[in-house]
């Protein structure tokens, strides 16, 4: 089955990837939240809610910053394939 009907059919989700556990990526994950936890118990009801908050709307943020990531990276190989496979048109021919 080609990729992009796995893509069509719901197969590949790039989003539902998973953490491969004890991966460096899953350690330092974990001490992220350990210290936010930590620094969150020291705030105001109020103070923390905002704080929550504005943590809401970074990551909003990044998930759009991920997306243009993603579709850049895809069309950029996707330019790279068109580019292998066209005509080639520089100055010496292929032997």
């Amino acid at each position: 089955m080609y990729v992009l009907e796995k893509l069509w059919r719901g197969d590949i989700c790039p989003m539902e990837r998973r953490i491969r556990p004890g991966s460096e990526y899953q350690q330092r994950l974990g001490q992220f939240r350990e210290r936010m936890e930590d620094i969150l118990n020291m705030l105001s009801p109020e103070v923390r809610a905002r704080l929550e908050s504005l943590i809401d709307l970074k990551s909003d943020i990044s998930l759009m910053e991920y997306e243009d990531f993603f579709l850049y990276g895809f069309r950029l190989g996707a330019g790279t394939m068109l580019d292998v496979i066209g005509d080639y048109k520089g100055a010496f021919r292929e032997s």
